[in-house]
């Protein structure tokens, strides 16, 4: 069949988003959800008010979330006054034929899976419409993540049915035909997402599924479409019992889970680094210290003070990035136990090609034990900058505070001597009675034989006060060491 001869209509195509978005985190506390845990439901209140939907811009009326509700395997979201479902018509699109076959209706299911809310939103054709027709299944691009937002990340699944008036289509022809509806539901898509590109395919309840991603790592650039088309007699039955359901449902949300931890961890990685290289510079300012002990220390000290806390954030990271690796781990087991379960429905299932992302789940693995084994021995490093800035600043500090306390004593010493000197020098001092002592000059005819009294007693006063105060200072120092 030539692309010319490809089917340009579908019957009852339904367009459903998976978008799941975290509730609560390890970082809150128990039974708190994070800040913006609602997100999810008000960008689904603002679509409806876009779309014209009343129902759905009022869909939180329906939810029912307790205050304080922590983390639980499985949680429906909705009232029981609704089926657990909230249902809606849309409005007429300005493209599409206003005829009661060409109907557009919705629906909303909302779960929560351990930490997680998950929403289902469907958009659907009643009857026979043009492929053309799909983008208003996606009216302006508003279920794509780029929108939506949610923190984990979302899939896209078309299920739809050929018209190909009785011919049999073959693989490469139907592969054309998904990736017609591909263009047509990313019609109207903001041009800076990334567009999807084709990886693989597979069977699922008998008909053949393809596999489309931009391999963004931002969960809020990716887009993950999967086009189911429905081939096969027994699919449509199939589909509609919803065996496959729930397990399908656990399965991208843990792969969404491991994508957002990767691209967490990458984050981190990328901060860890660039701290690394800020505390890396300081580990070589330490080789070109002043020569000024005052001057060094000041140095010092402030690189301890922007050393220290930049260290504790780089430690912070690394373990950061070892819980989303077992994050990783963790969802890892779990995809793939919904995987044997999405295997053991009944129908013919060929799911290789989502085998293929738990090969992709090992390359994150790898690349963050490589982050790791790259960032640790930082970490080791920046303590021991720590503990040798310490060291010296301790051990410079304590020699400035021996010679000053050094200084301090000999000054004191100094002091008491002097004061013993004085003293002594006093004693003596008070004979200057004797300068009134007659005494005759050296030249006189009837001069004295010994020196005038009062420079006696002057130099006897110096002598003695010098003399008391080495004493003093010699007896201070033996009782200071003794």
């Amino acid at each position: 069949m030539t692309e010319h001869s490809l089917p340009t209509q579908v019957e009852n195509p339904k367009l459903t988003l998976y978008a799941f978005h975290l509730c609560h985190d390890i970082a809150t506390d128990e039974g708190k959800r994070v800040e913006d845990s609602e997100h999810l439901w008000q960008t689904f209140e603002t679509l409806g008010q876009a779309l014209g939907i009343e129902s759905l811009a009022t869909c939180r009326y329906w939810l029912n979330l307790p205050e304080n509700g922590g983390m639980v395997p499985f949680r429906e979201l909705l009232s029981e006054e609704i089926g657990r479902c909230l249902r809606f018509p849309i409005p007429f699109a300005e493209t599409q034929p206003v005829t009661p076959q060409c109907r557009r209706n919705g629906e909303l299911y909302a779960l929560q899976l351990h930490d997680t809310y998950a929403a289902d939103l469907t958009f659907r054709y009643t009857g026979i419409v043009s492929i053309d027709q799909l983008t208003d299944l996606n009216p302006h691009g508003k279920l794509l993540s780029n929108q939506i937002q949610p923190s984990l990340g979302q899939t896209l699944v078309l299920f739809a049915k050929p018209v190909s008036n009785g011919e049999f289509l073959q693989t490469e022809s139907l592969k054309l035909l998904a990736e017609n509806c591909v263009t047509a539901l990313l019609k109207e898509a903001d041009k800076n997402l990334p567009s999807p590109v084709y990886i693989a395919e597979g069977k699922l309840l008998g008909s053949p599924i393809f596999e489309y991603d931009n391999f963004a790592e931002d969960p809020a650039q990716s887009c993950h479409i999967l086009i189911w088309l429905n081939c096969h007699d027994d699919t449509a039955k199939l589909e509609a019992d919803a065996g496959y359901y729930h397990s399908l449902f656990n399965l991208l949300c843990c792969r969404h889970k491991m994508r957002f931890s990767y691209h967490q961890a990458r984050e981190r990685n990328r901060d860890a680094r660039a701290i690394s290289n800020q505390l890396e510079n300081k580990v070589k300012a330490l080789e070109n210290l002043p020569g000024n002990v005052s001057e060094r220390l000041n140095v010092l000290k402030q690189s301890f003070l922007e050393t220290t806390p930049k260290t504790f954030i780089y430690s912070s990271y690394l373990r950061d990035i070892e819980d989303h690796r077992t994050a990783i781990i963790t969802n890892f087991k779990n995809y793939n136990t919904a995987l044997k379960q999405l295997n053991k429905i009944e129908g013919e299932n060929e799911l290789s090609f989502l085998q293929s992302f738990d090969n992709q789940s090992r390359k994150y693995l790898a690349q963050i034990r490589t982050d790791l084994n790259y960032l640790k021995p930082g970490e080791t490093l920046f303590g021991h900058c720590i503990a040798t800035m310490r060291g010296i600043v301790e051990v410079e500090q304590a020699e400035m505070n021996d010679k000053r306390q050094q200084a301090d004593k000999d000054l004191q010493d100094h002091i008491q001597g002097i004061g013993v000197g004085i003293a002594a020098g006093a004693i003596v001092a008070s004979n200057t009675g004797l300068i009134t002592q007659p005494w005759k000059m050296p030249w006189s005819n009837q001069r004295s034989s010994i020196p005038h009294p009062f420079f006696i007693a002057l130099c006897l006063s110096v002598l003695c006060s010098w003399g008391a105060w080495q004493i003093a200072k010699q007896r201070i120092k033996k009782r200071r060491f003794n």
